[in-house]
Parts: C-alpha cells; sequence; structure tokens
C-alpha cells in the first residue's frame, strides 16, 4: 500500500482534489484524513452511523408516503419569490473581471514559476475555481454564463465586428447543432475533465494549466462560431451543463446575453422538479457527475490502494502505469451506475402498474431527484479541501507569478491547518450524505405522484428508489470514513 500512496503522492500532490496530498508536504507522515493531518476516532462503532443514516432515509420515506399522498401539477406551483434586473454596469464589471483573471491565470501559467506552490494557476483553477464554483452553483447561483471568460471574449468581438451596424450577434449565421448529438459532447469533454483532475499527471503544472484554459478558450469559439453560444453551451461545454444541473437547486437562477441580465428567487430544489424529461444525454450527463465525485472518494480507500498493490503485483502487470487501474475505474463506474440507475427505473416500472410509461421518459423524469445527493457527496467530500487549499490563494495573490512581488502586503501568509479538524469533517460529511438523501428521497416522490396517474402506483413505484437511496447512503458515508476511522 506504501508503494501506491507513495506514487499517488509523488506526482504532482499540491492539487489532488479530494484532499489528502495536499499538506502532505507539510505534514508528512501523519495519518490524514480528508487532507487533515490529523485521525478521529469515532465515538460509536462505524455500523451505527451508517445504519442510523440509512434508518434517516427510510423514516423520511415513510413520512412522505403517509402524508404526503397528492400533489398539484408542477406548472400550477408558485416556483418564484421575486426577481428583477441586473444594472448593466454590473454587468461590464463582473464580465471585465473574469475575463481580466482569465489573462492573469493563463499568463502567470505561461510565465512564471512552474512550482506549483509559487504560482497562482494551480490553485485558482483546481481549488477556488473549480471546487468553489460547484459550491456557488449549487448553493446560491449558477453564474457561469455570465461570467464565462470564453463566451465573454467571444460576444465581445462579436460585438466589435458588428458595432458600425448596430446588428444583432450573429443572427442567421449559425449551423443547425444535430439533434441526434445531443449533450453528448459535453458528456465526453466532462469524462476527460474528471480524468485530468484525478488522475493524470502534470496537472498541477502551472504551463499545462494555462495551456488548458487556452484550448478551452480555442474550442469554445469555435462552437459558439459553428452553432451559436446558447446551442453551443447547452450542448458541447461540459461546464456550462454541469454547473447548469447544479444550478437548478440553487435558490437564486439568473438569465440573460450580452449586457441584458435578469435574475429570479426560489425556493432551494424546485428547479429540479421538471414537467419534461430530460433528454437521454442529459440523464448520462447527470450519472457521470455522480459516478465521477464517487471515484474520486474511492481512490482515497486503503481497499482501493490494496487491489492496486494486488493488481500491479502480478508479474503480467509489472510494465503497466499505476494510473491504468484509475482510469479503468473512472470509466466502469459511470456504466455501472447507469445500469444500477436502469435497473431500478424498470423495476419502479413495473412496481407502478403502469408500464405504459417508457424508460428513457422514466429515466429522465427521476435523475434529477439524484442531484442533491452529487452535491452532498460534493460539500461532504470537498469542503475541506476548500477551505484548506483555497488559503494558497492569499499568499499568491501579492505574487502570482512566483517572482518574489508583495502586492498586498500577504505574501508571508501561513496556510493555518486548524481551521477544520476531523471530527468537524466526519459530522459535517453525515449531515450533508443523510440530507442530500432525505432530499433526493422528497424530489423522487414529488416526481412520481406528478408522473404516474394514481397515489398508490406512485408510492408503489418508490420501493426500488429507496433501495438505491439507501445503499448509495451507507456507500457514500463508507467512502467518507475510510481516512477517518481505522481500518
Amino acid at each position: 500500500m506504501s508503494k501506491y500512496i507513495h506514487a499517488r503522492a509523488g506526482r504532482g500532490s499540491f492539487l489532488r482534489t479530494g484532499a489528502t496530498p495536499v499538506l502532505c508536504s507539510i505534514l508528512p507522515g501523519e495519518a490524514q484524513a480528508h487532507g487533515l493531518g490529523a485521525r478521529y476516532d469515532l465515538p460509536l462503532p462505524l455500523w451505527l452511523y451508517l445504519l442510523g443514516a440509512g434508518a434517516a432515509v427510510v423514516a423520511s420515506f415513510a413520512f412522505l408516503t403517509l402524508f404526503r399522498t397528492s400533489a398539484r401539477p408542477i406548472k400550477d406551483r408558485p416556483l418564484v419569490f421575486t426577481s428583477g434586473r441586473f444594472p448593466r454596469w454590473l454587468v461590464v464589471v463582473l464580465q471585465g473581471l473574469s475575463l481580466g483573471l482569465f489573462l492573469l491565470i493563463v499568463a502567470a501559467g505561461l510565465l512564471g514559476n512552474q512550482n506549483p506552490f509559487k504560482n497562482i494557476a494551480p490553485v485558482f483553477v483546481w481549488v477556488i475555481w473549480w471546487v468553489g464554483m460547484t459550491f456557488l452553483a449549487a448553493l446560491v447561483v449558477n453564474p457561469w454564463r455570465l461570467v464565462n471568460p470564453a463566451v465573454i471574449a467571444w460576444e465581445w468581438g462579436q460585438r466589435v465586428r458588428s458595432w458600425p451596424r448596430h446588428s444583432v450577434l450573429g443572427r442567421g449565421r449559425f449551423r443547425r447543432y444535430p439533434a441526434w448529438l445531443g449533450a453528448w459532447p459535453a458528456g465526453a469533454f466532462f469524462l476527460l475533465m474528471a480524468w485530468l483532475e484525478l488522475i493524470a499527471s502534470g496537472r498541477d503544472i502551472p504551463r499545462n494549466v494555462a495551456l488548458g484554459g487556452m484550448t478551452y478558450l480555442g474550442l469554445t469559439w469555435i462552437g459558439c462560431h459553428l452553432f451559436g453560444p446558447s446551442v453551443w453551451l447547452r450542448n458541447g461545454d461540459a461546464f456550462s451543463v454541469a454547473f447548469a444541473i447544479l444550478g437548478r437547486f440553487a435558490p437564486l437562477k439568473i438569465a440573460g446575453t450580452g449586457l441584458r441580465w435578469c435574475w429570479w428567487l426560489r425556493p432551494y430544489a424546485v428547479g429540479l422538479l421538471s414537467a419534461r424529461p430530460l433528454s437521454a444525454s442529459l440523464t448520462a450527463f447527470t450519472l457521470l457527475m455522480l459516478a465521477t465525485v464517487s471515484v474520486d472518494g474511492l481512490l482515497e480507500t486503503p481497499a482501493w490502494a490494496t487491489f492496486v498493490e494486488r493488481f500491479e503485483g502480478a508479474e503480467a502487470m509489472q510494465a503497466i502505469s499505476y494510473d491504468l487501474p484509475a482510469t479503468l475505474l473512472l470509466c466502469l463506474a459511470p456504466l455501472v451506475l447507469g445500469g444500477t440507475y436502469i435497473s431500478v427505473i424498470a423495476m419502479m416500472r413495473m412496481a407502478s402498474g403502469e408500464t405504459e410509461h417508457s424508460l428513457r421518459t422514466l429515466s429522465g423524469r427521476f435523475v434529477l431527484s439524484l442531484v442533491p445527493i452529487a452535491i452532498a457527496y460534493h460539500l461532504a467530500h470537498y469542503l475541506s479541501f476548500l477551505l484548506l487549499a483555497g488559503q494558497f490563494a492569499i499568499p499568491l495573490a501579492s505574487d502570482p507569478f512566483g517572482f518574489g512581488w508583495d502586492l498586498f502586503g500577504t505574501v508571508l501568509y501561513r496556510i493555518n491547518i486548524g481551521i477544520v479538524d476531523a471530527r468537524f469533517v466526519w459530522f459535517m460529511a453525515v449531515g450533508a450524505i443523510v440530507s442530500g438523501h432525505i432530499l433526493a428521497t422528497w424530489l423522487a416522490h414529488e416526481t412520481a405522484l406528478a408522473v404516474f396517474r394514481t397515489s398508490k402506483a406512485a408510492r408503489r413505484s418508490q420501493g426500488p428508489m429507496l433501495v438505491l437511496m439507501v445503499g448509495y447512503t451507507v456507500m457514500s458515508l463508507w467512502i467518507l470514513s475510510q481516512p477517518i476511522v481505522q481500518p
């Protein structure tokens, strides 16, 4: 096992998003729990926590079955508290800051010190943006369409070109996007992004981060030029699709183009109660998001390290890279989860007795009920990473290129590893996972009441979904407990 851990930590340990290696150079030799240099011994046996979490999900299901037996149509529900418009000057300021930050990150990555600890590019992209933007999109508002630097640069360029004629950006000039292609390009890009984040070597090197940003800029420009920004971001841009799905949970929604933007305030999670099923490609994308974050947790467990040691101990496998088993796991996990989900949907249809509903339609209706689970797992797995590794941005803000500057007087800031401890991480994880699964159970029940003709059929259909929810709850907590409790 030590051979495997050494190989993973030695390949650019600064930004292993799962938090274990993020402080390896600071806390060598200590048992670590999600980035923490300490082990928390649970006051109760782990199986009691797992049993209690599963019981909480079952109890929420029982409550809904007994007291929630009818539902108004989703389209008739008051989903918005209030709304308004953004002032144009605020849009210009936000977009200018976003574009300026992007240029800074690219310049720092290409021209600055290539030590990840002395360059702002890796910590900003992998911690502040990737992890932080996910929390922001899910819990507050999804601002990515407003502040996407690639789209901002393309739209500003188009506005400059069309300024003398005052024409609308790109009207009538785009190709028709193939309907059969759907969001599959975004799914493929997201899988590649997950591989780069979790497995690829060199992902923390500032120059590679800058080149990745420039590649994304180029791909976005090509997509916007061919199909228009709205169509491309809805189907081909993995980040836009991912943040849009997570943003359905958030209480604040924004929409618009150019300098015209509006906002709506609504209850949490109502955006996940959709009256129309997601397409097959978006259903697969949602399951892919859920699978990849689980894979990240599995890669940090002692059980996985033991498996890799045995796998690579075979003589026939001596020449195979350490990354191969992890790559296979990343590719197989979405297929396993997808197959399990489709099987559960098939059992739900049979249990309901209303077999006229197609598997494709039911899969697209119920998949959004799994989004709170993805958010909860992300919160449980990455919050400590954001709080700890995010502190590296404080000294790097004064010296983004690693040239020895001290622009804001923060270059001597030292990371406070005591901001969170293993006890906080564990109980926060338990609360997040259980709450996420209870919300998912509620969403699935509301969706069933809207889909099936009778409340009796809706109740019967939820049995298989309950088994999936309980099983995923127990598995998630087991994964999260592995760096914390004694194996």
